[in-house]
């Protein structure tokens, strides 16, 4: 069993596109062995399931000032995006990978996109 937590994007109909597009702030507890689950939910979202869901391990974590931050994925086209170098994190793939004894190290390795 891993602590949760459940940090979700609502975007707005005026929201512009973003190369970088998850979740900045605070956490309320940080775990060595802590996802981090950001659903996507599109711009019309009223009774809509979210678009798809990250998994995110404590190691894509970044130190930001409000807290830290999280990005996998781009906002492009008025809509989200999955981030390439991140597939592996999203939805059923990033669910299997939960079960990994080594999920707590597992890393992302960004590339030019």
């Amino acid at each position: 069993m891993r602590p949760v937590q459940v940090k979700g994007k609502y975007p707005e109909s005026d929201k512009t596109d973003k190369q970088l597009y998850g979740y900045v702030g605070r956490l309320t507890q940080l775990h060595d062995e802590m996802v981090l689950a950001i659903p996507y939910f599109p711009v019309a979202r009223d009774g809509i399931p979210p678009m798809f869901i990250a998994y995110m391990p404590r190691t894509a974590l970044k130190p930001h000032p409000r807290g830290f931050r999280c990005s996998p994925a781009r906002f492009r086209n008025g809509g989200p995006q999955q981030r390439r170098d991140y597939s592996c994190f999203f939805d059923e793939n990033g669910m299997k990978l939960l079960e990994s004894p080594d999920w707590k190290n597992t890393m992302v390795t960004e590339k030019d996109e």
